[in-house]
């Protein structure tokens, strides 16, 4: 089930700044977290005294980290960062060129890795005119199909970054690429050689990525500190090619992320899971017999800004289990949030489960499981005459028959 952080009173969050002048630069964006009721504690990332919980006493909810060359110190470290993680609880990692190597160590054990020090995501095509010209300004637009992050509203305008790429492993299954750069991107040393140059180019440099642990948690690595200022969130873009914007989609953008990091939206709750034989009224029977015809059904909801909403979703599945699945099928719904099925219970007795383990980009995971026995049938519950039977009974009585019309013979003629 997830670990929905809606269910705190006031959520704690620790925000562990690399220069407390971040606290007033990016102010816009603490403001907005501030006016959803959350508890902003704000540190110093290289304070001696940091500390993540008190014995086994968590004292925060989230974490925000913005963090250039300082390194963490205290008690916070990549490994209690993992731990908060593991504990089910969310981080938000937002970094630059310069990034210390516990942060690296970190987001590396999240699944993301950084690219080389110093080396910045430059496009010389796709670039943002700033006066500057290195090139490394850029209004990035590739945005992941994520409706569970951004809502029904999706982000419009480009996002003005300037920072450092990255990229994940194709085979993970937890980690995702939320904002990518342009095909004429590369990650390189700003005034190097192409020598100098990092390992990536185009949409394979990723910005911003995020990641949703197999225990429901959240993390988030954003490779840029200046996407979330004020300067970025209120300026427009004019780029190299001519294209004009009158506003950024930054302060849209991090505020989707940060609702969706700290579980405000895209969280599943599952609840009412039942099953019938069809055409019976008795709910949750003890026990199946094979060859049963049966119904499941259970309601799923979804959170997002409005509160609790009925999911819709095509894609979720039931599967009915004894070690390995016997049968495994798609619900239907009927758009209030209900899912259901028919089907006929396998022709193997013994003990089973129902199982639905679902896994959605960008929502929390739904895993449920039911167990249920099934039984073969009665010495009585068999058919008096079975089909597949009839040319043996057939035989007999041809043979009975033939007997007769022998014996006839054999009595009354000479």
């Amino acid at each position: 089930m997830s670990n929905w952080s809606g269910l705190f009173v006031q959520q704690r969050v620790l925000v562990l700044l690399d220069d407390l002048n971040y606290k007033h630069s990016h102010s816009l964006f603490f403001s907005s977290l501030q006016t959803r009721g959350y508890s902003l504690d704000f540190k110093r990332l290289d304070g001696k005294a940091l500390q993540l919980r008190d014995w086994d006493d968590w004292l925060y909810e989230h974490v925000i980290l913005l963090a250039s060359a300082t390194a963490p110190g205290g008690a916070v470290n990549a490994v209690s960062l993992a731990e908060f993680v593991d504990s089910g609880r969310n981080v938000l990692v937002v970094v630059d060129p310069k990034v210390s190597d516990e942060i690296r160590e970190f987001v590396s054990e999240c699944g993301v890795d950084l690219e080389a020090p110093g080396t910045f995501v430059t496009d010389h095509f796709s670039y943002v005119v700033s006066g500057e010209p290195d090139h490394t300004l850029l209004a990035a637009s590739h945005l992941v199909d994520a409706p569970a992050v951004f809502g029904s509203q999706q982000v419009t305008d480009p996002v003005l970054f300037r920072g450092v790429g990255m990229s994940i492993s194709p085979e993970s299954q937890l980690v995702t690429k939320l904002l990518s750069a342009d095909n004429t991107s590369l990650s390189q040393v700003p005034y190097k050689s192409l020598a100098d140059s990092g390992l990536l180019a185009g949409i394979d440099i990723g910005l911003v990525a995020i990641m949703q642990a197999r225990n429901n948690a959240r993390v988030a690595v954003a490779g840029s500190i200046e996407m979330f200022s004020n300067r970025f969130f209120r300026t427009h873009i004019e780029t190299g090619q001519g294209s004009r914007h009158p506003k950024t989609g930054n302060a849209q953008f991090c505020g989707s992320l940060a609702r969706w990091v700290f579980q405000e939206v895209g969280v599943l709750r599952a609840a009412n899971l039942r099953h019938h034989h069809v055409g019976s009224s008795e709910q949750q029977p003890e026990v199946y017999r094979i060859k049963d015809q049966l119904q499941f059904s259970l309601d799923i909801q979804e959170l997002t800004l409005g509160g609790w909403r009925p999911y819709r979703a095509d894609d979720v599945q039931l599967e009915f289990v004894m070690l390995d699945p016997y049968i495994r099928t798609t619900l239907e719904h009927n758009k209030k949030g209900t899912f259901f099925t028919t089907f006929t219970v396998p022709d193997v007795y013994g003990i089973f489960k129902f199982v639905i383990d679902y896994r959605h980009l960008g929502y929390s995971y739904l895993e449920l499981s039911q167990q249920i026995p099934v039984r073969p049938f009665k010495h009585n519950e068999y058919e008096r005459f079975l089909p597949a039977a009839y040319p043996y009974y057939s035989s007999v009585f041809s043979v009975m028959a033939g007997f007769f019309l022998l014996l006839s013979l054999v009595l009354y003629h000479k």
